[in-house]
């Protein structure tokens, strides 16, 4: 997904810092009259804390930062707890205490139908697609990923490209994105940097993840400064035959495709590098499969995949 550096930058400074500092400060400080108002705190934080911990892109902080919130908001719900029994003089209360918090009221609700939506999305489809992972070494982070069509929170490649010039967007219905992380939750060497080589999957190899033939190369794009310049092309890429499904790969580096077009492979052959080309705000690789009983495949459906017995969805993690 394309933005500035500067709007991605406040974007999660707020969602990752921010609001899950206040939403946290709010269980330890705020005090109430009746229970049903404590009742509705801790339900808001929630609400909120459980969005951020699915949604949020912890890329651009740290993937175990969210753990740290959930374990915060824990342990101030057990304080809230803790306040209203150890105080029997607070009243219950009646549904009408909340009138004057009614847009509290109505966001929560709303967080919480969407909180449902993407935890019903994250249950692995029975119709998938299996593939074998492309990366050999490393720990992974699934970006977007999931149904795109039930979840725009799961996976933005649906919806997000509704508006762009593309054919058939249902192809994307089930795109998904991987990143590469170390050991300590870290996607990059420095945040939102301009520079390919501090994005720890830049360059890494990439392999085949079933055997076909290749039936669609694009290899010589240049990279993309990340965050700063972005070509409006699909880059350099890769597509592989399979019976009725085409598996496409996307975002090499430049001049690193080592496959040609008519090429037999099988599963775990060397296809190239990780770049940063085409319309690719960072380095990642983007995977889709799609079925198609012609060559038209870019007209075809997008279907759910798996690799191995994991089914990758958003904040979903892949030790290679």
């Amino acid at each position: 997904m394309a933005s500035s550096k500067p709007a991605i930058f406040l974007i999660n400074l707020y969602l990752q810092i921010i609001l899950p500092s206040e939403m946290i400060y709010k269980l330890f400080t705020r005090s109430y009259d009746t229970i049903i108002e404590y009742a509705l705190l801790v339900t808001s934080v929630l609400a909120v804390v459980l969005f951020l911990f699915f949604f949020c892109y912890w890329e651009y902080t740290n993937f175990y930062l969210r753990y740290v919130y959930c374990f915060l908001t824990i342990i101030g719900t057990l304080f809230v707890i803790y306040r209203v029994t150890s105080s029997p003089s607070i009243p219950l209360g009646e549904f009408s205490d909340l009138t004057s918090r009614l847009p509290t009221v109505i966001w929560t609700i709303v967080l919480i139908i969407i909180d449902i939506g993407i935890v019903l999305d994250k249950v692995k489809k029975e119709d998938c697609f299996a593939l074998a992972f492309p990366f050999k070494n490393g720990r992974f982070l699934v970006v977007d990923g999931g149904d795109g069509k039930k979840s725009f929170f799961n996976n933005y490649h649906y919806y997000g490209w509704k508006r762009r010039n593309v054919m058939n967007y249902d192809t994307m219905r089930f795109a998904t994105d991987l990143i590469k992380m170390d050991r300590r939750g870290f996607a990059n060497r420095r945040i939102l940097s301009s520079s390919n080589e501090d994005y720890y999957i830049y360059g890494e190899k990439v392999y085949s993840p079933v055997e076909g033939e290749v039936v669609h190369v694009i290899a010589n794009n240049d990279d993309n400064i990340p965050y700063c310049r972005l070509y409006n092309d699909l880059g350099n890429r890769i597509t592989i035959k399979n019976g009725n499904h085409y598996i496409s790969l996307f975002h090499f580096k430049k001049d690193t495709i080592v496959v040609s077009v008519g090429q037999k492979l099988k599963a775990g052959d060397c296809l190239g590098q990780i770049g940063n080309s085409g319309i690719s705000p960072r380095p990642h690789l983007h995977i889709q499969v799609v079925y198609c009983e012609d060559s038209k495949y870019w007209l075809g459906k997008g279907v759910p995949i798996a690799f191995g017995n994991r089914y990758p969805v958003k904040n979903c993690q892949i030790s290679a």
